[in-house]
């Protein structure tokens, strides 16, 4: 049983893995995460760790564990699982599970935020430059066998309008400034952030969409959140403007998005993210002109699983040392 940091030192810490086959990219193996939380943690406790991949069966393991990390969760068995005291997210996403009112005040929820933000910085960089060289624009003459010469101009000077500003939209407003764009953040605390040259609350979207040469949405999906970009704000943004999505699907709407890009309103748009996933042959948006599609490659990396362990070995430390967790889900925000 985990104690608290004023009480006895804990002798054991069980994690038990939700290993889901169809989601491998985010397996953790078992023998290798027990070395790393018991050299993390000093080999001051032992470490048992154990696996199962359904999450709708409450194994023996899963009743008696500390620690609970998988994507899908028995969210309806919390009750089952009394030493449960923190369950960690291999994603950074938890729409998934929303509304989080499942989640016990005895339990700390995290995430694995900050694993993706390396890549997706750079993800937007090359996506605001696609954009900018018109390349969905290119990509859907090429399909036409048509020639026509789509010129552009430079980056520098033009502005930038990153709606989150979370790790991937912070990394990604790093990587526009430095590609000399003015770049503009949206995020609900209105805080200002040390990448971008100005930040404001989604209340004040309406009057910074006419001024985007680029719309890149990053923001978590909520239920407050959905569909953020929809008709209305599609029509605010200058003619010719470009659009990214490179968070969840939800965030945009698409058919409002197809009908901009078919009549030219919207000069290109590139998504990283669908739903459903993988997107189905008979979707539209795959013969959507000047739409490119990238199946939801843009922020995971190949090493994703040991950045994602140094979170978890971290968090260990904190846990035993009674200490707060990184990266902990407000429920109250939905992330």
């Amino acid at each position: 049983m985990i104690q608290a940091a004023s009480r006895r030192r804990p002798r054991e810490l069980r994690v038990h893995l939700l290993n889901a086959r169809d989601i491998e990219a985010y397996w953790f193996n078992p023998g290798r995460l027990r070395d790393a939380v018991r050299k993390g943690t000093g080999g001051r406790v032992a470490v048992i760790v154990t696996e199962s991949a359904d999450p709708a069966v409450v194994t023996d393991a899963m009743r008696d564990a500390h620690v609970l990390t998988g994507f899908n969760l028995p969210t309806d068995r919390m009750a089952d699982m009394p030493d449960l005291r923190w369950i960690h997210l291999v994603s950074a996403g938890v729409n998934h599970l929303l509304p989080l009112d499942w989640l016990p005040g005895r339990i700390a929820l995290t995430n694995s935020s900050g694993v993706h933000s390396e890549l997706a910085g750079e993800y937007a960089a090359a996506a605001i430059l696609m954009l900018n060289f018109r390349l969905p624009a290119h990509v859907t003459n090429q399909r036409r066998g048509h020639w026509d010469q789509v010129f552009n101009s430079p980056l520098t000077g033009k502005t930038a309008l990153l709606v989150g500003l979370g790790a991937i939209g912070g990394s990604a407003a790093r990587h526009a400034g430095r590609l000399g764009l003015r770049v503009l953040g949206v995020r609900p605390s209105g805080r200002a952030h040390p990448h971008a040259d100005g930040v404001h609350t989604p209340a004040e979207l309406p009057a910074l969409l006419p001024r985007a040469d680029f719309l890149v949405v990053t923001a978590p999906l909520t239920h407050a959140s959905r569909h953020l970009i929809g008709a209305r704000e599609l029509d605010l943004l200058k003619p010719g403007a470009g659009l990214v999505n490179m968070s969840r699907a939800g965030l945009v709407d698409y058919d409002a998005m197809v009908r901009r890009l078919e009549t030219g309103q919207l000069a290109g748009a590139i998504i990283d993210v669908t739903d459903p996933e993988p997107l189905p042959p008979e979707s539209p948006l795959w013969r959507t002109p000047n739409l490119l599609i990238t199946p939801h490659v843009s922020s995971d990396p190949t090493d994703y699983i040991p950045r994602m362990t140094r979170i978890f070995v971290d968090n260990a430390r904190r846990l035993l040392a009674g200490r707060p967790l990184r990266n902990r889900v407000q429920p109250e925000r939905g992330y």
